[in-house]
């Protein structure tokens, strides 16, 4: 169980740093010291871990895997197969595969789930993309050709944008943790006392730390592929759509889903609007670096269904494998 949580803490948050922190360590790579981000990251996740505990009675995953009627219980007896799915997850990262950590790890423990966390998933993943669409094709593609233009003649952000990056990212970060807790906890007693907190808390800054350190890994590639992504002021409105669109799901439900299919809906949408728009001007203002947007929003989508195969076969190869060690 201990093991479990470890790898989890990790693989899933490297895995995930994508959407979350993704935007906050690219653009603050050459401006803000890595100590700092540190500071703030862990800050950020220390009161929302204890928080959640002392709001939910003890439970460290805000009660998302406790709901009536779609509990995930923690198998008895735990074997080894059950720190399977980290280890997928880990795999899948240093691939860059954007994969959804809540189906390789949720769906393990509790395959019955599987369908709820599809459905909550894709609904998930079509509300963020007309979020992108909408908002980025009715008036946002005007921040980002500005954006574009200033980066191209060297222009820094205002001083302004800072601070708004900073309120979002802490935004996001605080929405993800609320809906993603479970992916970790799950390896752990759905109650824990004080001082078993404290150490997971620390134990999870400690992986922050690290991925900091790191620059994000690989999965960063898929970010660093769509328009602006690395610039402080298109990063700040991207991780501020991207948090309400966390926190309206989380109001709808308390159910967990794939938060990285929420993420590059998002960010699909964003891109088609942005290539939609730019056909109307002589200039270009969108990364054609990457290549064509079916290419970058293919290849995204395509590595995304790779990690959900790989986690069905997994999730439904766990229960046999589970019996056949426990017996």
């Amino acid at each position: 169980m201990i093991v479990g949580f470890l790898l989890a803490a990790y693989s899933v948050v490297a895995n995930d740093s994508l959407q979350t922190l993704g935007t906050y360590i690219s653009s603050n790579r050459k401006r803000t010291p890595k100590v700092v981000q540190m500071l703030f990251i862990c800050s950020v996740t220390s009161i929302v871990l204890m928080l959640g505990w002392v709001l939910s009675n003890g439970d460290p995953a805000w009660g998302r895997l406790s709901v009536p009627g779609k509990e995930f219980p923690l198998p008895e007896p735990f074997t080894w197969v059950y720190v399977l799915p980290p280890l997928a997850v880990l795999a899948l990262t240093q691939w860059g595969a954007p994969v959804s950590t809540s189906f390789l790890v949720l769906s393990s423990f509790q395959p019955a789930n599987i369908g709820k966390l599809l459905n909550s998933s894709l609904t998930g993943y079509v509300l963020a993309f007309a979020v992108g669409l909408a908002a980025y094709g009715l008036g946002m593609w005007l921040l980002e050709r500005w954006v574009f233009r200033c980066s191209e003649e060297g222009k820094d952000p205002s001083k302004i944008w800072y601070l708004l990056q900073w309120c979002s990212t802490g935004f996001l970060w605080s929405m993800w943790l609320v809906q993603d807790l479970a992916n970790i906890f799950v390896f752990l007693p759905r109650q824990l006392g004080f001082f078993p907190m404290l150490i997971c808390t620390l134990v999870l800054c400690v992986g922050l730390c690290v991925l900091v350190a790191t620059g994000g890994g690989p999965i960063q590639a898929v970010l660093r592929s769509k328009t602006n992504t690395s610039d402080l002021r298109s990063a700040t409105v991207i991780d501020f759509f991207f948090g309400l669109c966390l926190l309206y799901k989380a109001f709808l439900s308390t159910f967990p889903l794939s938060t990285t299919w929420v993420f590059l809906g998002l960010l699909g949408g964003r891109e088609i609007a942005l290539r939609i728009k730019e056909q109307e001007f002589e200039y270009v203002f969108t990364n054609q670096e990457s290549g064509t947007l079916a290419k970058i929003i293919g290849s995204d989508l395509w590595k995304a269904a790779i990690g959900v195969v790989v986690s069905l076969v997994i999730a439904l190869s766990i229960q046999p494998l589970a019996q056949l060690t426990a017996g």
